[in-house]
Order: structure tokens, then sequence, then C-alpha cells
């Protein structure tokens, strides 16, 4: 990314944290220091990295964005990050949801000649090389956020440029498989959504199976291929991180966290919680927002 890049940034906050725009799925996060390896769940989103680098892994998948390279998570997944940042040079990241019926309707128009060049993807995440029409769609998309009138007249028009661009991206394979209804890729992001929002409830792996018509042996195996998790698996993280945010923004005790995730034993969720974070849940320290493990 260009120095007039970070120099138009830098006009958009004054301080570390998750920063609000006037477009309503675009944020600014920043941090001037470190973060070790920690597990987040990322919610269908493109992260542009303007300073900085980070590293995420899915199971034995390792990818990095920086400033040459932006991260697409086309469905909901929880990855482990490790973030590079310095007092001196600060880690600054756009993190833009993925507008769903927006992006359905450029996969729709996408020229097969385009897509039938793309590189085969299959697991549920990608990065993709920052070229001169991202950095100059980057750059414009700044300037408008320094006016709430301009971001009001321009959002749609800039962020589908960008969905373009980023849905033709020679790595963007996958994306356009979430993105066609009755491909495996598809059912298993719909499958991954409705856990999202009712990770708490005795959730049923058939029954979900069912839902998509898929026999139960296709989806857990089309599941690990796109997740890299067993369906147990990712809903115990998904638990987990949405029972950190309960504890950490909204001051749940422990025990209260456990039960509203669904677990029946307050002692078990601690084991496991101290499993995947590394720290008992008594020691999750408050946080707001900039702080949350899950990003969207």
């Amino acid at each position: 990314m260009t120095t007039e890049i970070l120099t138009q940034v830098n006009k958009l906050f004054k301080n570390d944290g998750i920063h609000d725009t006037f477009f309503n799925g675009v944020k600014i996060y920043t941090t001037s220091k470190y973060d070790p390896l920690s597990p987040f769940i990322y919610d269908v989103c493109l992260i542009l990295v303007l300073q900085g680098k980070k590293i995420g892994h899915l199971s034995e998948h390792t990818l990095t964005y920086d400033s040459n390279n932006y991260l697409v998570v086309p469905t909901t997944l929880p990855l482990e990050c490790e973030t590079y940042a310095s007092k001196e040079e600060p880690f600054i990241g756009l993190i833009v949801s993925i507008d769903k019926k927006m992006m359905y309707e450029i996969i729709d128009m996408v020229s097969k000649k385009e897509t039938s060049e793309l590189q085969d993807n299959s697991i549920g995440v990608f990065s993709d090389e920052v070229n001169q029409d991202i950095e100059d769609l980057t750059l414009r998309l700044l300037k408008i956020l320094q006016s709430r009138e301009e971001s009001k007249i321009l959002e749609e028009p800039i962020l589908k440029e960008l969905f373009y661009r980023i849905a033709v991206g020679k790595n963007s394979s996958f994306l356009h498989k979430m993105f066609l209804d009755n491909n495996n890729e598809a059912k298993i992001a719909r499958a991954l959504k409705i856990i999202h929002t009712e990770c708490e409830t005795n959730l049923d792996i058939s029954n979900l199976a069912r839902q998509e018509g898929m026999s139960v042996s296709s989806f857990h195996t089309h599941f690990k291929n796109i997740t890299s998790h067993t369906p147990l698996q990712y809903i115990k993280k998904i638990r987990l991180n949405k029972a950190k945010d309960l504890i950490a923004k909204h001051k749940y005790q422990v025990v209260d966290a456990a039960y509203e995730m669904g677990y029946d034993s307050a002692s078990q969720f601690s084991r496991d919680f101290k499993t995947y974070f590394g720290y008992p849940p008594k020691d999750v320290k408050p946080s707001s927002e900039e702080n949350s493990s899950v990003i969207s």
C-alpha cells in the first residue's frame, strides 16, 4: 500500500482499537503492539491490511495477509491469528463485511471465461494479491470515508466495485462456490451460519445435513474440507469464543456464560476454555468491542 493510503487512513482514527466509519459495513482496526497467536471468529468479511502483518492459521493451513495480500473469509470460520505491529509501525487494517446480496449479483454476472481461469481452492478462506485496481480502490474508499455526504452517496458503487475485484482474483474460486446455491460449499456455508447463530442450542448434525439434502457422511466430508474441523470441533470453538465475549464484554459470570452456551457442566466448560485459549475463563479481562473474539 502507498504512503498516500497511510496518510488518508491516519485521518480517520487517533487511538488503537476498532473504529466505525460512515460505511455501516466497514471498520478500521489498529493496534501498536504485537499480539501472539489467539483464536478469533471471522464472519464473511474482507480484510485489507494497510500496514503491518497478520498470519492466520486454520488447522495445517497458514495464510499471510499484509499490505501485499488481502484476506477473504466467505463464511464463518474460527481462525488463530498472530498480529505483527509496533509503536513505530502500527497494524492498520480495514474490515469490510461482505454484502451477500451484492456478492450474489456479482458472482452471477461474472463471465464463465474469467471463472474458468481461477485456481481451485477447497478451504473456506483465501488470500490474494493486492493489485493496482485494489490499491486504487482502497485510496478512493479512504477519501470517501472522510465525508458523511460522499459516504452516503458513494458507498454502494465503490463496495460493489471492490467486491467485483476480489471476485475475479486468482484465488477466488471458493468464493464463487459459496455463492452458487446448489454447490456443496454453499450448503455447508448455510449450515455454518445456523451453527453460528444457534450454537447454544442442542444442534443435531444429521438434521443440518438433511436440511441441505446431504447424507451425514457427505456433510462431514465437505464440512471438514472447508473448515478443517469436524462439526463438533467447530461448534465447540464457536461456543467458546462467544462465551469469552459474554464474560469480557457483558460481565457474565463463568458459570452463567457456560450455561448460556449450552454447557451442562461449568467445570467441563472451564477445562475446554483453558485448552483452547491457554488460560481459565476466570482470568478473562473486561474488554470492549475492540477486543472482541468475533470479527465481522
